[in-house]
C-alpha cells in the first residue's frame, strides 16, 4: 500500500482501537461515534487487503494478521517520532518529547539517580523539551513500553521480558516491618522472632509474589494479600495484622516515630535492582531520548563512584 495522509489517519484510528480494546472504548479517545470508527476500520482493511479484527457480539479481537500489522504500525509510529525529534534537534540544541514511566515512591530515595539526572537534563541551555511523567505498576510500565505509549521506564522487574532492555541503575534496600501494635513488635529475642516470622500473615507486592519472602517454602499460605504498590503495602502494614517488606527510604519516617518496627533488620533484608527499561526497537534513537539517558547514566556512574568512560 502507498501511504497517504488519509492512511495515516486510519492507522491512528486502528492503533487507538487496539489500545482501547474495541470500538466503543475508543469512542471517548477519538471523540467520534462507533459507526465512524467502524467506517474508518473498513476503509483501512480495504486498503491493506485483509481483515484486521473480529468485532461483534463475541467481542473485539485482532486477527493473526491484524496483530502482525499492529506491530508494524507501532514500529512505523516510532520511526515517525524519531524523525520528528531528530528534526527538532537540528533546530535547537535539545528538543522533543520524553515519555517516562516510573514505579511509585522513588521520590523519597536519595540513592535514585533520577533526581540529579532530571535536574541536569532540564538545566541544559536552549532546551525545548516536553516531558511526560507517569507513575505505574511494573506490569503497566512494561505494557506501555511494548505498545509504544512510553519511551523509557524506571522500575523493578523480576521476570524480564526478552523484547525489553534492562539496565540496572542501583539497588533498593527493603526491610521487614510490622506496626507497633503487632504481637511481633515486642519480641526482642532474635531466635524467637526468626521462628515466628515465617508463619506470620504477610503482605506481598503482586509482581514479586512469594519471591518477596525467600525464607518461606513453596506451599506456604502466610501471604494473605497482594498489593500493586508500596503505598498500599504501607497502609495495610500500619493498620492491620500484617508484616511485609518496605523500601528503607520509604519506611524511615514511621520507623523514626515508632509507628513501624523493623524485624531483625540485619537478617531479614532484601535488595531489588531498579532498572532503566526500554523497548528493543530498531532504528536510530531520538536525540532527546539519547541525551536524557546520557544524563541518567552519568548520575548513575557518579553515585556508584565509577569512572566515566570518554564519549
Amino acid at each position: 500500500m502507498h501511504l497517504s495522509d488519509i492512511d495515516l489517519k486510519l492507522l491512528r484510528v486502528f492503533h487507538a482501537v487496539v489500545q482501547a480494546g474495541g470500538f466503543s472504548n475508543a469512542q471517548a479517545v477519538l471523540n467520534v461515534s462507533p459507526s465512524t470508527i467502524s467506517s474508518h476500520m473498513s476503509q483501512l482493511e480495504a486498503r491493506v487487503g485483509f481483515r484486521l479484527c473480529e468485532r461483534g457480539r463475541s467481542g473485539f479481537r485482532l486477527t493473526v494478521k491484524g496483530e502482525q500489522f499492529h506491530r508494524h504500525v507501532l514500529e512505523f509510529f516510532g520511526a515517525v517520532q524519531a524523525l520528528e525529534s531528530n528534526a527538532q534537534g537540528l533546530r535547537s540544541s535539545l528538543a522533543g518529547q520524553v515519555r517516562l514511566g516510573i514505579i511509585d515512591n522513588l521520590v523519597t530515595d536519595a540513592q535514585c539517580p533520577l533526581h540529579p539526572a532530571l535536574a541536569a537534563f532540564f538545566a541544559q541551555p536552549a532546551s525545548d523539551v516536553q516531558l511526560s511523567l507517569q507513575v505505574m505498576s511494573p506490569e503497566e510500565l512494561e505494557r506501555a513500553l511494548l505498545d509504544g505509549s512510553l519511551d523509557l521506564g524506571v522500575g523493578i522487574s523480576y521476570q524480564r521480558r526478552p523484547d525489553l532492555r534492562y539496565h540496572t541503575l542501583y539497588r533498593e534496600r527493603d526491610v521487614l516491618v510490622c506496626s507497633a501494635d503487632h504481637p511481633l513488635a515486642n519480641v526482642t529475642d532474635p531466635h524467637t522472632l526468626a521462628r515466628a516470622i515465617p508463619g506470620a500473615q504477610k503482605i506481598a507486592r503482586n509482581f514479586m509474589q512469594k519471591q518477596e519472602f525467600p525464607f518461606i517454602h513453596e506451599g506456604d499460605q502466610s501471604v494473605i494479600t497482594t498489593v500493586t504498590n508500596v503505598e498500599a503495602a504501607a497502609f495495610l502494614i500500619l493498620n492491620g495484622p500484617f508484616i511485609g517488606f518496605l523500601p528503607r527510604h520509604y519506611a524511615d519516617k514511621w520507623l523514626d516515630d515508632g509507628r513501624l518496627v523493623a524485624l531483625c533488620p540485619e537478617k531479614f533484608v532484601r535488595y531489588s535492582n531498579v532498572s532503566l527499561i526500554s523497548a528493543d526497537r530498531e532504528g536510530p534513537m531520538p536525540h532527546v531520548l539519547a541525551r536524557f539517558m546520557q544524563c541518567l547514566e552519568t548520575e548513575r556512574v557518579r553515585a556508584a563512584g565509577e569512572s566515566v568512560a570518554p564519549r
